[in-house]
């Protein structure tokens, strides 16, 4: 391979980084700190299409995660007012009503049945770091191979590492995509779980009406 081709493999492979790194943030967890104050984000996903009506957020006591699946005026309103209840509670959006709900009981089920989505969210965020590192490496390599062939500098160990990390991404990726074919099975089986206990705990009068 000459060193033209060299070159237009690794601006390939750099090319490729923000697709991965945006596909990491979509299907794993992103964190972000509201400057007021507020609750954490970390981990936020769309509104189901089985469930298009339906948001829920769910916050912990200290306010410093929640995870659930709504509209991002939704979100932007919870971080806004952190966690006045001063207990794990889920929010809920149903037919356009809010709903809080705090009974300790109900809590308790629903946290049960997110944590095997928290958890294999935790396993994707890894991952995601994993692919930030190794794309921020190949930006890097990617430079110094563009200054070297502008300079008629060739350095073989460079594009091997190039070559090298593009290797392991491709890796990263395959396990990525593997884990998140999971995620989205489990987040399936959590929402319909957390579905049944609102729409149970509305019918019983247990969920707050909200402004």
């Amino acid at each position: 391979m000459n060193t033209h081709s060299k070159l237009m493999g690794g601006l390939f492979i750099l090319a490729l980084i923000p697709t991965a790194i945006w596909a990491t943030q979509t299907k794993g967890q992103t964190t972000s700190n509201s400057a007021d104050g507020g609750i954490s984000v970390i981990s936020k996903s769309v509104l189901s299409q089985s469930q298009p009506d339906f948001s829920w957020i769910y916050v912990q006591q200290d306010g410093e995660m929640t995870i659930g699946a709504g509209h991002s005026d939704d979100w932007e309103q919870l971080e806004r007012q952190g966690n006045p209840y001063h207990a794990d509670y889920l929010w809920v959006k149903t037919a356009g009503t809010p709903y809080v709900i705090t009974d300790p009981a109900i809590v308790a089920q629903i946290k049960t049945a997110i944590m095997p989505m928290q958890q294999q969210g935790e396993k994707m965020q890894a991952i995601g770091e994993q692919l930030q590192q190794k794309g921020d490496a190949i930006n890097s390599q990617t430079q110094q191979l563009l200054l070297n062939v502008a300079t008629d500098n060739e350095d073989p160990q460079i594009q091997a590492e190039i070559d090298s990390l593009s290797a392991s991404m491709e890796v990263l990726d395959q396990q990525m995509n593997e884990l998140s074919k999971v995620h989205e099975s489990l987040s399936n089986t959590a929402e319909k779980q957390i579905v049944s206990l609102a729409q149970a705990a509305i019918k019983a009068g247990t969920a707050i009406k909200t402004p």
